[in-house]
């Protein structure tokens, strides 16, 4: 019970369907820090071909039909996918480690393949504001691994991907009707 509220909250206060249309049709999807696996039931029922999804959160995963859940980091998945998915991820870990990351996601995307990021636009401050409070309860409660709470800006993310060689880069805030600065950033191989 616990947990479908815990979905249903994330489901109601995140703009997953808006991340969504980012999927291409019939994709095999990498959901990298899947949490409760919600954007992966949504990859899934939409038509998505695979859905690999990976948290090293062993509290969050639980078997959810069609989708192949993986206990750990990214680096335990190997293969190629038609897109990435990293959503709400990247605040929790220290940004010298985002470049390893990308690139491990830069390298399993196949030719033409979609990373898709949902986070937080810190130059939003009132709204991300909100957030960091919410943050730090969720911290403090051990809801959410990892210690970090970075945000970069849009144009310092799209850089950022530029120079790690995706293509095609474009970011956009998602979140009018949240309480959340949500920003979605496409890029493709």
């Amino acid at each position: 019970m616990r947990d479908r509220v815990h979905i249903l909250l994330r489901f109601l206060t995140s703009p997953m369907l808006r991340v969504l249309s980012a999927l291409p049709a019939g994709a095999t999807l990498l959901d990298v820090g899947a949490g409760h696996g919600l954007f992966a039931a949504l990859a899934h029922a939409s038509g998505a071909r695979r859905v690999v999804a990976v948290e090293p959160d062993i509290r969050k995963v639980r078997p959810i039909a069609g989708i192949d859940f993986v206990i750990g980091f990214d680096d335990v998945i190997s293969g190629t996918f038609d897109a990435i998915s990293i959503i709400d991820v990247l605040y929790k870990i220290p940004i010298d480690e985002w470049d390893a990351l990308l690139t491990r996601c830069l390298a399993r995307l196949g030719p033409g393949g979609v990373l898709i990021v949902k986070e937080q636009d810190p130059t939003a401050r009132f709204k991300n504001g909100w957030n960091a409070v919410q943050e730090r309860i969720a911290t403090a409660l051990h809801l959410t691994l990892g210690q970090a709470f970075t945000y970069e800006t849009p144009a310092l993310f799209k850089a950022r991907l530029e120079r790690l060689g995706f293509v095609d880069v474009c970011t956009r805030r998602i979140d009018f009707g949240y309480p959340h600065p949500h920003l979605l950033c496409v890029a493709r191989r």
